[in-house]
This record gives C-alpha cells, sequence and structure tokens, in this order.
C-alpha cells in the first residue's frame, strides 16, 4: 500500500469562491438591519431591566455577526451603534451616576467593541486566503497530474519489452529503473486526480462480487511478481465492492523492497495485510500518516516522488466501503504493516453451488 512560493497573499483583496461579490452586496443591507434590531433588543432590554443587571456583553453577538458576515466596515458601522446603545442605556437605567462617567465608560467599551470587528474580520480575511491558497494548490497539483499521467504513458509505451528484447544486464536493469519510475509517476497521478474527485463529490463507485485472493493475486502478476510473496486462504474470501477503486487502496511497496501479502476473513470482515521492509515510522506518526499530505519525512523518503496522498486515498477508498484501514510499525527502519479491513459479503449463488 502504498508551498507556496512563500509571498504574503493576507494584503490581497481576496475573494470567497462560494460567496462572490454580487452575493454579498445584496445580502448587506438586510443582514446590518438584522445586527441593528438586535442591538435595539438588547437595549430595550438593557433599559427595562434597570441597573442591577449588565447586558453589555450581548452587544458583541451582533458586532461578531457583522464582522464576521458583512466586513471590517460594516462590523465597525455596529460597534459605533453599540457603543451609542450602551452609552443611552447607562444613562437612562444609572441616574445616580454622572453623564461624564456613562460617556467615558461607553468609549472604553466602544473600543473593545471596535478591535472585537476588527479582529474578526481579519481572521476572515486570513481564512479566505488561506482557503484561495489551498484551492491554487490543489489546481497545480492536479495540472502536474495530468502531465505526469501523459509522461508516465508514454515512457511505458516506448520502452521495449525486456522479455523478448535482446538486452545485456546493465539494459534490463535500466529499463526496469525506467518501468519502475514511470509506475511511480502514474501512481502519484493518480493518487492527486482520485482525491480531486473525491473532494468535489464525484466520487462514483460500481460494486459487485469480487474474490480478494484472486484480486490480490492478479495485482501481484502485475506488480514485481519476484518481490511478492501471497498467502491466501484456500476458499474464495467475498467483498462486495468496486474492483478499480480497491486495486488503487491494495498497492504493493516500496519499491526493491520483499513484500508479504496475506488475504483472510474472520468475524465478519475480510482483511488484507500488507508487510513491507521498507523505511517504517514511528508509533507517534501513525495519526499522521492517513491525513492529507501526510508523510513519513526521513532522509530515505526525501526524494521520493509524492506530496502525501497515497494512504489517504486508502483510507477514503476504505471507509467508501464501510471498511476501515490501519498501519503499525516497529519503528523507522523497520517496516510497515497495513491492514485494511471490508466486510464480507455472501458468495454468488453459482460460487455457493459449485457451478
Amino acid at each position: 500500500m502504498s508551498d507556496t512560493d512563500g509571498r504574503d497573499v493576507s494584503a490581497r483583496v481576496v475573494e470567497d469562491p462560494a460567496d462572490p461579490a454580487p452575493q454579498r452586496a445584496r445580502r448587506v443591507a438586510p443582514l446590518t438591519i438584522l445586527a441593528v434590531l438586535a442591538i435595539a433588543a438588547i437595549w430595550l432590554t438593557d433599559v427595562s431591566t434597570g441597573p442591577e443587571y449588565g447586558f453589555a456583553v450581548f452587544y458583541l453577538i451582533p458586532i461578531a455577526f457583522a464582522a464576521w458576515f458583512l466586513g471590517r466596515l460594516p462590523g465597525l458601522v455596529v460597534a459605533a451603534l453599540a457603543t451609542l446603545a450602551w452609552i443611552s442605556a447607562d444613562i437612562a437605567s444609572r441616574e445616580a451616576i454622572p453623564v461624564s462617567a456613562s460617556v467615558w465608560n461607553g468609549i472604553t467599551r466602544g473600543v473593545i467593541f471596535a478591535a472585537l470587528a476588527w479582529l474578526i474580520d481579519q481572521i476572515r480575511r486570513e481564512r479566505l486566503a488561506l482557503r484561495t491558497v489551498n484551492a491554487h494548490r490543489e489546481e497545480s497539483l492536479a495540472l502536474v497530474a495530468h502531465t505526469l499521467r501523459q509522461s508516465a504513458e508514454e515512457i511505458q509505451a516506448a520502452l521495449p519489452d525486456i522479455t523478448s528484447a535482446p538486452l545485456n544486464a546493465a539494459e534490463r536493469n535500466a529499463l526496469l529503473r525506467l518501468r519502475r519510475q514511470s509506475r511511480n509517476f502514474s501512481r502519484f497521478a493518480e493518487d492527486v486526480l482520485d482525491v480531486g474527485q473525491m473532494e468535489a463529490g464525484r466520487f462514483h463507485m460500481s460494486r459487485s462480487h469480487l474474490d480478494l485472493c484472486e484480486l490480490a493475486r492478479q495485482i501481484a502478476n502485475e506488480a514485481d511478481a519476484e518481490r511478492c510473496q501471497l498467502v491466501l486462504q484456500s476458499h474464495a474470501v467475498w467483498v462486495d465492492a468496486d474492483a478499480d477503486r480497491l486495486r488503487t487502496a491494495i498497492r504493493f511497496s516500496p519499491s526493491g523492497s520483499t513484500v508479504l501479502v496475506t488475504v483472510s476473513d474472520n468475524d465478519g470482515h475480510a482483511r488484507v495485510i500488507v508487510r513491507d521492509r521498507g523505511v517504517g515510522f514511528a508509533k507517534s506518526q501513525i495519526p499522521q500518516i492517513f491525513k492529507k499530505y501526510g508523510r513519513v519525512r526521513t532522509e530515505r523518503t526525501r526524494d521520493t516522488v509524492g506530496v502525501g496522498l497515497g494512504l489517504y486515498v486508502v483510507r477514503l477508498i476504505a471507509e467508501a466501503h464501510g471498511g476501515t484501514v490501519s498501519a503499525k510499525s516497529i519503528g523507522l527502519g523497520q517496516g510497515s504493516t497495513f491492514t485494511l479491513s471490508l466486510p464480507l459479503a455472501e458468495a454468488p449463488a453459482e460460487a455457493a453451488t459449485g457451478t
């Protein structure tokens, strides 16, 4: 199984793709009115309850609302209105206090209100900037993936058949390395494109009854068969799954390492266990490797093609099938064990009757 250029984006005018400017402009007036009505309701409550109760904290709600959904200027305007409302409520309900004291206290609260509006708008801007950077990164990765996949296909097509071509040992090894590297490029491209489909909601599966033992045997034959050791059940292990998606999830790695693949079934689940002698990882890194862009970074993986999407894709595919994927390792340099668990399915009628 398998950034940006550092420029300051916070100062740019950031447009939320899901919230275009015309749409925001149309809602400024009604949302501002709603915030003003909220301030009026808080003011009325403040005046009617007397000086023993304080309602200044509730003015923060419409201020935060306006700053988050409408921007800095509407947030500051609502903060100013909230300040005037608090001063007038304080003067009306606390007659024993000098007006100058109420005005001064109101001004100090107004500074707090304005600071809150500014900070919330700043957080909103940073959030939109990060979303913009992330969208550009995803678009760039997709472009790179398409290019890499096309290049990998061209490399594979140009390589001669090593089984029939008269090659010496050095030429044979060079062709094997080229073929292996082109597969790595193709795998990276498929990972990026699969993630794009899944996160865009275009992830469709074509399920059918599959024998996991037979699928593992096919994948081993397609990969470097000499380094794959299969331990399969004597009977078929049936699952209801998408063969192409599982083919993506069950991939034998890393190159040059002996891989032991075990297919079994028990407790109502089918399991594919892949053990390799690769780089391994520390126990503390397990939660990270199944996250998007999660990678085990060591000297051995520094030059490896990929951005940490392989196991993230495996996790999404497993969860889409109602299953799970887990990993364990003794430590760095000690190899890894990955377990894909899927719900068992009943054998097809023709298989159950032996026909």
